[in-house]
């Protein structure tokens, strides 16, 4: 395979792996999570996610072994950038406002649904 085939291939694989890290990211720790964040941070993680994934291919597709010493890295990498995104993620679910309703409020509106 040519040199520029390779580079159209692995950057078609990075704008896949755009779209894929961030749908499955909405999905696994949830939109309303995701909104609550600052777009950096999906930014940074998000594109960090996809070039580690294009990375390790190309260290993958580059060797003859599977075992070598970049695919370990990049490998480690993408391990990396999930756990901070799962963090991130998380911290942004212990921290977010929820609203709850008055105490008042329910109880004279579960009362009025009972009279009729």
């Amino acid at each position: 395979m040519s040199t520029a085939s390779r580079r159209i291939a692995f950057t078609s694989e990075f704008l896949l792996a755009i779209v894929a890290v961030f749908a499955a990211w909405s999905q696994v720790g949830g939109q309303g999570h995701l909104d609550l964040m600052p777009w950096y941070a999906k930014l940074v993680l998000g594109l960090g996610l996809s070039a580690a994934v294009v990375g390790l291919t190309a260290a993958l597709a580059g060797q003859e072994s599977i075992r070598n010493r970049r695919s370990l890295y990049w490998g480690l990498l993408v391990i990396a950038v999930a756990g901070a995104m799962g963090a991130v993620t998380y911290y942004y679910h212990l921290h977010e406002v929820t609203d709850e309703p008055d105490d008042e409020g329910t109880t004279a509106h579960a009362a009025l649904f009972l009279e009729c």
